[in-house]
């Protein structure tokens, strides 16, 4: 009698732990509302870079840097010392000449530190090039012209990419283009072997097939990021609620959670009208993301913009670690469009578009907790 009751209950856990598995049966969901995390903390901010007079979009710690991406003007990218905050100097100018970049042309911050410099990657949509530029020369040269140690030639028919990191076992891994047909979560290019690989794509929608890749592309977006030292990828969805960690061969080890949305079918493509404003009454995940070697920081997305519910200057990040447990929630007095972690100072960077605004953030105690 004894065994068959000891049979029963690991039978009930087996179940139990199978529930938890997401739809490709390999990664362990946790769920984690606002209530579980140990700290719950409104944080305010420190205006910085102030007399620079570039609208900033994106910021990115790279090294002793700081590295802000603009959407306007001659240059791309502008540089500053991080400690100090003197302007260092621009990269990239705007144009169709040699060694002028069109646009879009960006980066997700990814760089490596050599005996010759610091190296940044930079990737260009309509060139299809994946570019190691020497930021350290770069600046020495006291020229915008980037100079460049390597570029990975990237055919964007037979791999059409939207973001790019390289891994470091020399492969290159990337969303999906935005109208790309037979989209997945993430994919790898390996430039030695021409191959590639696609991962599924989930949470899944019921009836997918009826809906139009550009449609699809917005359904699934997120921001896309890279463990600093390991092939571990990170993708924080803007419409469902979940946060997927991916290792090198696509397969996904941990998800975090929240809600209900995200799990499969919750939603059917037969309900979605791509003429009306599908978008907005779905919004439960994430616009923001960035990693060091300890931590994961989701900024939470905008759900009620444009109605009457909305409040301008109000963000939410959620910050994690690597075994998916929380740390603790923010609650910041901005209208934040990036961030990024600088792990090393306890100092969280980020950008308020909408006020023209750089902002850095002291949360060294609250990471050492």
């Amino acid at each position: 009698m004894g065994d068959l009751k000891f049979k029963k209950e690991w039978f009930l856990i087996l179940v139990i732990f199978g529930l938890v598995s997401n739809s490709m049966g390999q990664s362990i969901i946790t769920k984690v509302s606002k209530r579980n995390f140990p700290l719950v903390k409104k944080i305010k901010g420190e205006e910085i870079l102030i007399d620079d007079y570039n609208h900033h979009h994106h910021i990115f710690v790279v090294g002793d840097y700081l590295l802000t991406l603009v959407n306007s003007g001659p240059h791309n990218y502008h540089v500053f010392d991080k400690k100090t905050y003197k302007y260092l100097g621009p990269i990239g100018i705007r144009g169709e000449g040699p060694n002028e970049w069109q646009i879009p042309q960006t980066t997700l911050g990814q760089y490596e530190k050599t005996k010759d410099g610091l190296l940044l990657w930079n990737y260009d949509y309509l060139r299809g090039n994946f570019n190691k530029i020497n930021l350290t020369k770069t600046l020495a040269s006291k020229s915008a012209k980037p100079i460049i140690e390597n570029t990975i030639r990237i055919n964007m028919r037979e791999f059409p990419y939207f973001q790019l990191f390289q891994g470091n076992n020399g492969k290159i891994y990337a969303t999906s283009w935005i109208y790309e047909q037979n989209r997945g979560r993430l994919k790898y290019f390996d430039p030695i072997t021409k191959t590639s690989k696609k991962s599924e794509l989930f949470p899944k929608i019921r009836n997918a097939h009826l809906l139009p890749s550009e449609v699809l592309n917005s359904l699934y977006g997120a921001p896309f990021d890279k463990h600093p030292f390991m092939d571990k990828y990170v993708q924080a969805l803007f419409v469902f609620n979940r946060i997927d960690i991916f290792d090198e061969n696509l397969k996904v080890v941990k998800s975090i959670v929240d809600g209900d949305n995200w799990q499969d079918n919750y939603y059917d493509a037969k309900e979605i009208n791509p003429t009306e404003n599908y978008i907005r009454p779905r919004i439960n995940g994430y616009n923001g993301l960035a990693v060091s070697e300890n931590f994961i920081f989701a900024l939470e997305a905008k759900r009620n913009v444009g109605t009457d519910q909305e409040k301008e200057n109000e963000s939410f990040i959620r910050v994690y670690n690597w075994d998916c447990k929380p740390v603790a929630f923010l609650e910041i007095e901005h209208d934040l469009s990036s961030i990024d972690i600088d792990e090393a100072s306890g100092i969280l960077y980020a950008t308020d578009y909408t006020h023209e605004l750089v902002l850095k953030f002291d949360i060294n105690q609250i990471l050492k907790r």
